[in-house]
């Protein structure tokens, strides 16, 4: 692969007290080269050598917390010096036990973090925020890698010679499964790039809220001819915030519940350091949540297809979020009309590139508009506001539960509220007048709703549930419905949304489609276990990332808890990678899931 001119190079190092590897992948060659420094060999010049090559750009895997530093340490050290071996692989399993200890100290080794030393791209960094990040062994549990491998060994200790290539092959596994990453997110990477070109911003390793916040600060420096050292200590904190001076003045309710529920929430003070409101109100025979998450309706399972006089309709609030922003002004305090305008030019800029088929573009401004809102919340950030999210989240739910109850009070029925739209029950003798509501709505309000009308929806809960579209048959997929393996989201068995899928939409059986199905991969399930666990299958000892499924006969994969030995984990069988035919599947779940969707 070329990014930039640059041909992409694959890497991860391996760190031990007596063993250091470094495994590297040529993307357009596909050759793999290894270096070692042990008692068997020392090739830290050679490995150096390849690190300066400026045709390259090396890509790993949680590389800039980690691989790029202790590279940096190399080549600061031991490029010039020769030094034994024995002396390199002990310096550089210190500076890794200093990098991965929590309460380490960072200034000991972020001069290596920070080195520019050969250019790099961080698959990790690129494609979660901090909070969603998960290891790279879970990460081929989700790409259903062929080989999601271990290597299970006490790294403080010293590695025998004999067992040094077992680590550089799982040191090749690692770099092939990330190699397999990076296929993946061509399409991320050619969108960063066409960011870099765009604004100037060094983005390859950044995710999509970083990347939206740095064109909005590109723009808004532009803009206002401030500098970036005196933009980025502004802040507009807030200890306490009133809710009544949060909510806007035309939020009103006729009911005497809601009328009650406002003038409680109007009552109240929160803080934004801490979980903020939790309000509750029975309403028309369906209970509203007020929070932090959104409005959201308690939805039990069900299944709700329309009668004969009646329609199945879905809203929902184009651009909630953006469009509270640009509507009522709900913008950092410290940063004005100056931020109104600029975020508002990024709407308009994104509108005509969507218009003009820019797909990159488009795709570019609409991380801008909606990475603002959740730091609004973060006070490392230049936007830091509690208000003005307080703003948002508070009168995005009171205007979703306004349009509720003017609905309700024409004779519809409110099926499902979740946080931007609402689905209704519609009588065809009122389809006008919904309308016609919806519109007077969107006046009091400044939002726009779009509609989906739907023949059929079948629910677990309120966010686990699909919805067959009228006239097209698309199918909507939510929750445990979703039938596509999310990347770094966690493995599950998807021939259960499937199978229900087919039931629910198609009448097929739910054992037809079990018994009809080839893949295994649909029957897997993932777990990682804490160090605190020990995984054992016939009483052998396994790796704490699995791959199995589960059966209704066979070997019992147990995990124990190492102070009770408590068993803890489901029956089946382990499956580091199979091609093999699968025997016997977890048909008694299938059944459990179908029947608690009223089946």
């Amino acid at each position: 692969m070329i990014i930039k001119d640059l041909i992409c190079i694959v890497f991860d190092v391996e760190v031990l007290r007596n063993v250091f590897t470094c495994t590297l992948l040529n993307t357009e060659t596909h050759i793999v080269t290894t270096y070692e420094v042990s008692e068997r060999k020392n090739e830290m010049k050679k490995m150096l050598d390849y690190f300066k090559n400026d045709q390259f750009i090396f890509v790993g895997y949680n590389n800039i917390h980690y691989d790029n530093p202790i590279i940096n340490y190399c080549m600061d050290f031991f490029y010039s010096n020769n030094f034994d071996a024995n002396i390199i692989t002990n310096s550089i399993k210190n500076l890794s036990q200093t990098i991965t200890d929590k309460e380490g100290d960072f200034d000991r080794w972020k001069t290596w973090k920070y080195a520019n030393n050969f250019q790099t791209i961080d698959l990790l960094t690129m494609l979660y925020s901090q909070a969603l990040r998960v290891s790279l062994k879970e990460m081929q549990v989700t790409m259903h890698y062929k080989n999601v491998q271990e290597f299970v060994f006490d790294w403080e200790k010293d590695l025998p010679n004999e067992d040094i290539d077992k680590l550089i092959s799982y040191n090749i596994n690692d770099v092939m499964s990330t190699a397999e990453l990076l296929n993946r997110c061509k399409n991320d990477l050619d969108l960063r790039v066409s960011i870099e070109q765009e604004y100037g911003i060094d983005c390859l390793s950044k995710d999509g809220m970083k990347i939206g916040m740095e064109i909005l600060k590109h723009k808004y420096l532009e803009y206002t001819n401030m500098s970036w050292g005196y933009l980025k200590d502004l802040r507009s904190p807030m200890d306490l915030i009133p809710l009544k001076s949060v909510i806007l003045p035309f939020i009103k309710f006729n009911n005497p519940k809601l009328q009650e529920l406002l003038e409680n929430m109007k009552s109240i003070t929160v803080s934004p350091e801490r979980k903020g409101f939790e309000q509750s109100v029975l309403y028309s025979g369906t209970v509203y949540n007020i929070g932090v998450g959104g409005i959201h309706s308690k939805d039990g399972a069900c299944i709700i297809t329309p009668n004969d006089d009646e329609y199945l309709i879905d809203c929902d609030v184009a651009s909630l979020y953006p469009s509270l922003i640009l509507e009522h002004h709900f913008v950092p305090r410290h940063l004005g009309d100056s931020f109104l305008k600029i975020y508002q030019g990024v709407k308009t800029e994104r509108i005509i590139a969507k218009h003009a088929g820019e797909k990159l573009k488009d795709l570019t401004l609409k991380l801008a508009l909606n990475g603002v809102t959740g730091n609004y919340q973060n006070e490392h950030s230049w936007v830091y506001d509690p208000f003005a999210v307080m703003q948002i989240r508070v009168n995005g739910q009171l205007m979703l539960l306004m349009l509720a109850e003017m609905l309700t009070e024409i004779g519809c029925q409110v099926k499902s509220a979740n946080t931007d739209g609402l689905t209704c029950i519609v009588p065809k003798q009122v389809e006008t007048l919904y309308y016609d509501t919806c519109k007077e709505w969107e006046k009091i309000t400044s939002m726009v709703l779009e509609y989906q009308k739907y023949s059929k929806v079948v629910r677990l809960a309120v966010n686990d549930y699909i919805a067959i579209c009228e006239g097209s048959g698309k199918i909507k997929q939510k929750g445990i419905f979703i039938t596509d393996t999310i990347l770094g989201k966690g493995l599950t068995p998807k021939i259960i949304p499937e199978a229900l899928i087919n039931y629910f939409v198609h009448d097929t059986p739910i054992e037809t489609t079990i018994n009809n199905c080839t893949d295994i991969r649909k029957f897997l399930k993932g777990e990682k276990t804490g160090k605190q666990w020990t995984v054992e299958y016939d009483d052998k000892t396994q790796q704490r990332t699995n791959r199995f499924y589960v059966s209704q006969s066979g070997l019992y994969l147990w995990k124990w808890k190492l102070d009770t030995r408590k068993p803890d984990i489901n029956k089946g069988y382990f499956c580091g990678y199979t091609t093999g035919e699968w025997t016997d599947e977890e048909f008694a779940a299938r059944v459990a899931e179908y029947n608690k969707l009223g089946g």
